[in-house]
């Protein structure tokens, strides 16, 4: 007797592929991770979980609606001390792409506490596309504009096509909103990998069917199965880079299709879909393959084409996706290429790792600058020898306006795979964290990231950090100021177009928790809070998850003063007994007292509870 009953549904997919599927290959990436030969062979920097989001910071907007309500005050002196956030925003624009809504998430977690969204899925159940709509669908590379997109055709080639081209965009537009180079589609019966190359214009697609590759009796035949062939495109996934900013650059400007799948679903007659007919696809052979751990993977192989193109679509309310624009070389709109096969290049991963070893140093692995070197930057200072940038920033520091200066006109400019600039994959209630070097000084640091809507509290947070300029390197973060950049940068369905640069302060408490014991910490915490409130700033979003811990020295830090208030009376005064109208006014310093106190309080429980 079986349990299992038909799949009817996307969420019966979901739960069938998660059973069978996806935590076996968590499982066996788990595995993999633990052993030391196989972590860097596989070049492994953590391992995943499968997700329905990317939860990389999202902001609450139940959260943020109460607090856009309250108004920014001025103090007595005219200066913009706000007793509260910054005005209210207008509502937030929609995410690029639909970046949000695809089915499921591989989430690289990293050993460094970052999790990134390495690949994304969607999942289509088998009756709504079936297993020879798929390969007839996708025999032969696509250009929607010019074989689907208001094509009015007949038969059952035509309607895989539209199926194929509504599928296939829908997921790529996710991806495109994600900025995740790698996805597929999952129909239970048949894969579809996909793969969007430096230029964006273009997808490249295998089709996979574990049933028919699968083969009795073969010694291979594992590597041939679902589980095998999908770990080993999530493989390829992890180890990729991040797209570069001109890749996102090329992307926005990428025309839409408006395009429902269900919608195209409906106008195909169910005579042309039940048909009989032979499948036309050919299982995989993989000629020479050698039986190793490490040689599974399989690589996309790009074409030789000089010809680009793409679309999406949107499969669950009818939306504008992007799509590609005519470029200048051809009339052609979009190409999706069919791969000819998964690629083994033997010896591909010795080689990978040689050249890993003596390859030029990147941002991604670069060191921040101390608060120290940064702090003489910010204020014309001493330089840090100290700093592990110390030999490339020079004699002495340059100025800290010449400073944004070069770094607002580098970010414009230095947009290739190479560029100084990329996600930390951070965020916090508002915006994101990006790791920034200036290439002509060395100087590295972050910068705080947000998108139009959010200005107004960016420049509110720049002005707490200037109130708390004598505690800048120690409690809180050095800031060197913020800039309006030329050209936007992207990242998890956000388009950034204001940075606040600030020093690295360390990672959020919650991933260090092992490298610290519970009494140090509430010491450092309470003493980081006072100070920043001896200079009259009530934080008023106290909580664990805006408290850093550097490793090494072992500071604590304080981050995240978008909602914070300047008070201007100091919060631990004492009533005087010869003021006038005592009660009204020792009435008013009594509950300042009673907030800055409440605040400090509340903080040390929660981190003592944390820890």
């Amino acid at each position: 007797m079986t349990l299992l009953s038909p799949i009817s549904s996307e969420i019966g997919l979901r739960n069938f592929e998660r059973d069978t599927v996806e935590n076996t290959v968590q499982k066996l990436i788990d595995e993999a991770y633990k052993n030391p030969r196989l972590r860097d062979d596989l070049g492994l920097q953590g391992t995943v979980t499968f997700e329905s989001h990317t939860n990389l910071g999202e902001t609450d907007d139940s959260l943020s609606e109460d607090l856009d309500r309250m108004p920014i005050e001025r103090d007595d002196t005219g200066q913009p001390g706000s007793a509260s956030t910054p005005p209210s925003r207008k509502p937030r624009r929609r995410a690029r792409g639909k970046g949000n809504r695809a089915d499921q998430f591989c989430i690289y977690r990293l050993s460094d506490g970052r999790n990134i969204p390495a690949l994304a899925i969607e999942y289509k159940a088998p009756h709504k596309l079936e297993r020879n709509e798929v390969v007839t669908g996708l025999a032969s590379e696509i250009r929607p504009e010019r074989d689907v997109i208001n094509k009015n055709g007949e038969g059952f080639a035509f309607a895989c096509k539209a199926l194929a081209a509504a599928v296939v965009t829908q997921l790529f537009s996710y991806m495109i909103g994600k900025g995740i180079q790698y996805g597929y589609v999952c129909t239970g019966e048949a894969f579809v990998f996909l793969h969007i190359p430096d230029d964006p214009t273009t997808v490249y697609y295998q089709v996979c069917i574990p049933n028919l590759d699968v083969i009795d009796n073969d010694e291979n035949r594992l590597c041939r199965t679902a589980v095998a062939q999908v770990f080993a495109f999530i493989v390829q996934a992890l180890r990729a880079k991040p797209p570069p900013p001109s890749w996102h650059d090329a992307a926005a400007d990428l025309g839409t299709w408006a395009v429902e799948y269900n919608d195209v679903l409906r106008n195909i007659p169910e005579s042309v879909r039940k048909e009989a007919r032979a499948s036309p696809y050919k299982p995989q052979r993989w000629q020479g393959f050698k039986r190793s751990p490490i040689r599974t993977s399989s690589r996309c192989k790009q074409l030789d084409t000089n010809e680009g193109g793409r679309d999406e679509s949107d499969d669950d309310e009818r939306e504008t996706q992007p799509s590609p624009t005519p470029r200048r070389s051809t009339r052609s709109t979009a190409l999706w290429s069919s791969r000819t096969g998964l690629s083994r290049e033997q010896g591909h991963n010795r080689r990978g790792r040689q050249e890993d070893q003596v390859r030029e140093r990147t941002i991604q692995n670069r060191p921040f600058c101390t608060s120290e070197c940064l702090r003489g930057l910010a204020l014309g200072g001493s330089m840090d020898e100290t700093c592990p940038n110390f030999k490339d920033h020079g004699h002495r520091h340059i100025k800290r306006k010449q400073f944004l200066e070069l770094i607002c006109s580098q970010l414009a400019q230095d947009r290739g795979r190479d560029a100084d600039a990329t996600p930390l994959y951070l965020a916090g209630r508002i915006g994101a964290l990006f790791k920034v070097r200036l290439s002509s000084c060395g100087y590295t640091l972050v910068a705080k990231g947000v998108e139009m809507v959010d200005l107004a509290r960016l420049h509110h947070e720049k002005d707490i950090y200037n109130r708390l300029k004598p505690i800048q390197g120690t409690q809180v973060p050095v800031c060197l100021g913020m800039v309006d950049l030329e050209l936007p940068y992207y990242h998890n369905s956000g388009v950034y177009k204001h940075f606040l640069f600030l020093s690295w302060a360390g990672r959020p408490l919650f991933d260090t928790i092992d490298q610290i014991t519970k009494a140090n910490i509430v010491k450092k915490v309470a003493a980081a809070y006072k100070e920043i409130q001896k200079l009259h700033i009530l934080h008023r979003d106290a909580e664990p998850r805006n408290i850093v811990h550097k490793e090494g020295n072992g500071k604590v830090m304080i981050v995240d003063f978008e909602r914070a208030e300047f008070r201007d009376r100091k919060p631990l005064g004492s009533l005087s007994p010869n003021a006038g109208n005592k009660r009204k006014r020792g009435g008013a310093k009594k509950q300042q007292k009673d907030d800055f106190a409440e605040e400090e309080e509340s903080v040390i429980l929660s981190v003592s509870r944390l820890v």
